[in-house]
């Protein structure tokens, strides 16, 4: 879902690169427009994705429906433009009006078009979901009872709030059902903590109490 979400972000890029190439033509060479369709077609248009946008605005959470409903929103907004500047066209007969919405429009749907690029390729690399960062999440682990130590944590995202984890985690000797128990609550605390639902929990014997606590990788230090 992820790459087609991509695909077509990419794809409206090059729409919106292409409508300001015409844009460019457009001025240097400007063409008149007849307002009469410019006004009907905008009223129709805006009537349709506007209610489209209002049918999405619920479920704007998962990526894909807010990638439709900014595409939406944006050509609602276009329609508005293009009205708008129909009747300015009609008043005044100024030809520079034409290209000059479409430039507005054209950038608009770039930038629209950005945050939805950016997230797609953070889900298609599985990275690391924004707004967490690792330590944090570490130390939120340890908190569970009868954690003596967490390591080799990995996190990253699979969609939109669906986040996965991995990581070793250092227990007393016990039995199972008890070490069951603290995989849970660890489940159960970065569930409640960072909405991280998919967590692969690997119990290591603990070693000696000063030896355990959090363990995290050192900051990568440039040789001097």
């Amino acid at each position: 879902m992820s790459l087609g979400r991509l695909l077509i972000a990419l794809g409206v890029v090059l729409v919106a690169a292409g409508l300001l190439y015409e844009v460019y033509q457009r001025f240097r060479h400007p063409q008149v427009v007849g307002t009469g369709w410019m006004i009907g077609v905008s009223i129709v248009a805006l009537a349709v994705n506007g209610g489209i946008t209002l049918a999405l605005a619920r479920g704007r959470r998962d990526l894909n429906i807010r990638g439709m409903f900014i595409h939406n929103l944006g050509d609602s907004f276009s329609n508005v433009g293009v009205l708008i500047g129909a009747f300015i066209l009609r008043a005044t007969g100024a030809t520079w009006i034409d290209p000059a919405l479409g430039a507005i429009i054209g950038l608009f749907v770039l930038w629209s078009t950005i945050g939805i690029l950016r997230e797609s390729g953070n889900i298609l690399l599985e990275g690391l979901p924004a707004g967490l960062a690792v330590e944090s999440v570490a130390r939120s682990i340890l908190k569970v009872p009868g954690v003596r130590e967490v390591h080799d944590i990995h996190i990253w995202t699979l969609g939109t709030d669906m986040h996965a984890l991995s990581c070793h985690v250092r227990v007393p000797d016990m039995h199972m059902d008890e070490s069951e128990r603290i995989v849970t609550a660890i489940c159960h605390q970065l569930d409640s903590e960072f909405h991280i639902s998919h967590v692969t929990v690997q119990l290591e014997r603990a070693g000696l109490p000063q030896d355990a606590g959090l363990f995290m990788p050192e900051p990568f230090e440039t040789p001097k």
